[in-house]
């Protein structure tokens, strides 16, 4: 089945991915539930379905995905079990409750409703408040944030930048972003709010930081495209604005994007050509609000059975690297074959 499945894959899809799709579909009819469940791309995820119906083990009914008769007897035959829920129900699995109580989360949440929809021009999508309010609490209690100066790369649409800036905790808040949509959203709240640490302003990252930007902060944080090329180019414009060894990063990593084969280039690029160390990887940390343009993407397109999500299934890890002496970034200008790169790329599919 796995070698059935390769085929329509763009790499080698092994026979533990076909045992954890099938899994999935035996905790979940839905393709969305199963692929979050399974926790691996979409396009391997459909590989493996398409390779289960051709083998009349699996059929699409009502917008579901249905074992026959003949796929009922192979679960049982194998011992196939479905995935236990043991996900605790206060942090959803991160490890730490996101502190609602806090004045500074409570003025988040007022404003956060109110933020720009997502625009698929910008591959935009929205983490939830619960996200983004354990992202600020992490970088807490990793000393992240107190007297911290803070880079905010891109990916405004989770309101990082404002939610850490309402914590007046940070030195200083830069917040770059292309979408001048978002960037007038914080700023209006950062006049009522009286907020003087945090500096929103529109900036397109392929252009390279000023002078002053390299070696200027201690954090950064961003949510970078997961093609190779952009991701090489967008962690380390983060660490060219890191001042010295200890300063810290922090991005998202999907699996739902991004195979296990990429992962490993990514971290063997910040290991050995940045000089980071991996200190943190919490999987499933962030959970993305579903988007309206989802039916325009490939994402969509590659579900057998047609039904749009119903709940939250687009999840990433977030990560947490810290620069090593000798660490190195660069801060070239960001070609446009980069980002044209994220429309042929073979992995992602929900841009």
């Amino acid at each position: 089945m796995a070698r059935k499945a390769s085929l329509y894959a763009p790499s080698e899809v092994y026979p533990r991915m076909v045992e954890q799709m099938m899994r999935a579909l035996c905790s979940s009819s839905d393709f969305w539930e199963a692929i979050d469940r399974a926790n691996m791309p979409v396009v391997f995820a459909a590989a493996v379905v398409r390779a289960l119906m051709e083998a009349d083990l699996l059929k699409a009914h009502h917008g579901q995905l249905q074992w026959t008769p003949k796929g009922r007897e192979l679960v049982e035959a194998l011992g196939l079990r479905p995935f236990p829920h043991y996900q605790c129900l206060n942090c959803e699995g991160r490890g730490l409750v996101p502190p609602y109580h806090k004045p500074w989360a409570e003025a988040f949440m007022k404003y956060e409703s109110h933020r720009p929809a997502p625009r698929q021009e910008y591959d935009q999508g929205s983490v939830t408040p619960a996200t983004t309010l354990a992202r600020v609490a992490l970088m807490e209690q990793r000393g992240d944030l107190d007297g911290k100066d803070i880079l905010v790369m891109g990916a405004e649409d989770d309101l990082m930048g404002l939610a850490i800036g309402l914590t007046r905790r940070a030195r200083k808040v830069v917040v770059l972003d292309i979408d001048e949509r978002i960037i007038a959203f914080e700023k209006e709240i950062i006049q009522k709010e009286g907020l003087t640490n945090i500096h929103p302003q529109v900036f397109d990252l392929r252009n390279p930081f000023p002078a002053e930007w390299e070696g200027g902060f201690d954090i950064f944080l961003t949510d970078p495209p997961e093609t190779l090329p952009a991701f090489k180019a967008f962690i380390a414009r983060g660490v060219a604005a890191l001042k010295r060894p200890g300063a810290a990063g922090y991005f998202g990593l999907t699996l739902r994007d991004s195979s296990l084969y990429r992962w490993r280039k990514f971290q063997q690029e910040m290991v050995s050509t940045m000089g980071m160390v991996i200190t943190d990887i919490i999987q499933d940390f962030n959970h993305y609000m579903n988007w309206g343009y989802h039916e325009a993407t490939r994402a969509s397109a590659l579900n057998p059975a047609g039904a749009p999500p119903r709940q939250i299934w687009y999840k990433s890890a977030w990560y947490r690297i810290e620069a090593l002496p000798g660490f190195q970034g660069s801060n070239e200008p960001i070609q446009p074959e980069v980002f044209e790169s994220l429309y042929s790329d073979d992995e992602g599919v929900t841009t």
